[in-house]
Formats: C-alpha cells, structure tokens, sequence
C-alpha cells in the first residue's frame, strides 16, 4: 500500500521541507529509478502547500539529480549519479590551488587505494587496452596536441575492472574537476612525452603483478601534476588572469 504524504507547516523554510518530504515519500514507498512520482498538482494538495513551492523544490531536487521532470509526463526517480556534484566542484576549487592540491590528493589515495583490488583484473587483454592508450598519447605527443582524452580514458579503463561504479564516477569526477581547474589556472603540460611515459610505467608495474611497483608509478604520475600546482602558486599568478 502507497504510503501517503503528509501535510506540512508553513514555515520559512517550506522548500526545504517539501524536497526532503519528496525525499522521503521516495524511500517510504522503495521507489526505483524510473517509477513515476505525483504530479505537482497532487504534491500541493498532499502536503498543503502552494503549487509553486512544489515547482521551485521540484527544480531543486531536478538539479541535484534525485528526480527528473519530464515535459508532457511528469515527474520520475532519477538514478544515482554523481555528475551533479562535478558542477559545483569545478567551480568551487578555481578559487583556491590549495584546494585543487587537495583534490589531487584525495584522487591519489583512491586510487592508489584501490591498486590491489584492481590488479587481479588486469588480465593481459585489459593490459594491451592500457598499451594501446599509452601509444595513443604518444601520438598526440608528438603532433604537440592535448593528451586530456586519454589521460581520462586511461585511469578509467585501469579500475573500470573492478566493477565498482561509485569508484568510475569519483574518478570521472576528481578527474574532470582537475582539468577543468587546469585549464582555468593555465598549468601547461611542458613535456607530454614524460606524462605518455609515465602512464606507461603504470602498465609496466601492473604487468609485473606487483601492487607496490603501480601505487610507487602512479605516485611518480602524480608528483609531476603536483609539481605543475606548485610552480604556479610560486608565480602567484590570480586565477583568471592568465591571459
């Protein structure tokens, strides 16, 4: 039986109150991605209150990523996803390099974390897809072209073995930020050659089966990301004026 909404007290912070009353109609009722939800007109009238506090939470809850509006439908439970987070993020640490220092760090340690569940997978074909990437940044390299494509295929594709989709949307996440911030703070990359090769010691570790040999890689990999942050705080150059 569908658990009902209840009414709600008219207070200044009624949209609040409406987006985790939805929230909760949601987890009372075991909802899943795709089922549909009341219509606004139903949710006014449920938890007494104006229609247009309905829409304006409906908006909210629509941007986080919890439900979806569907024109000519109606409203529907949105899959998880972290991609919301991403818009905010990006934003938020072009304002502060030590900021984006320490989302490097927290992508460090996940994914040097994550090394020893992710090796077992590494079977040899995965490791020749990890070879073809690698050969794909010396390529572009060498034409003097951006290897960000690759760069962002490459981690995905070391732990998208492990299954573990949280894992690939943190990654795609911390990655996206990270170059957007760069592109922001003008961190060239001035030599593409040593990112190409560092990215093929990581295959080189793995293929030795040696957890320690690929965390003690991608760490080289990340101190030379680290190294481009600290030369720019050195310069004190102020984000967005770069030129």
């Amino acid at each position: 039986m569908e658990k009902p909404l209840r009414k709600l007290a008219a207070t200044p912070l009624i949209n609040d109150q409406i987006q985790e009353a939805i929230k909760q109609y949601i987890l009372d009722n075991h909802l899943q991605a795709g089922d549909k939800l009341p219509s606004e007109n139903s949710l006014s009238q449920q938890l007494g209150v104006s229609r247009n506090s309905v829409r304006e939470s409906v908006q909210s809850l629509a941007s986080l990523g919890i439900i979806e509006v569907r024109r000519g439908s109606g409203l529907y439970v949105k899959g998880f996803s972290l991609q919301p987070i991403i818009k905010n993020l990006s934003y938020g640490v072009l304002f502060d390099l030590s900021e984006l220092e320490d989302l490097l760090q927290v992508r460090e340690v996940l994914e040097n974390g994550m090394v020893h569940v992710a090796l077992p997978y590494l079977a040899e074909d995965r490791l020749r897809t990890l070879d073809d990437i690698v050969a794909w940044m010396r390529l572009l390299a060498e034409r003097g072209e951006p290897l960000v494509e690759p760069d962002r295929q490459f981690h995905l594709e070391l732990f998208r073995p492990v299954g573990n989709h949280i894992l690939l949307q943190l990654q795609d996440i911390f990655w996206g930020t990270l170059r957007n911030a760069l592109q922001h703070v003008n961190i060239a990359d001035s030599n593409p050659l040593r990112t190409a090769q560092l990215h093929g010691a990581v295959v080189d570790a793995a293929r030795s089966g040696d957890a320690e040999q690929v965390r003690r890689a991608l760490s080289r990999h990340y101190e030379d990301i680290k190294d481009r942050l600290r030369r720019m705080k050195a310069a004190r150059t102020p984000i967005g004026e770069e030129g």
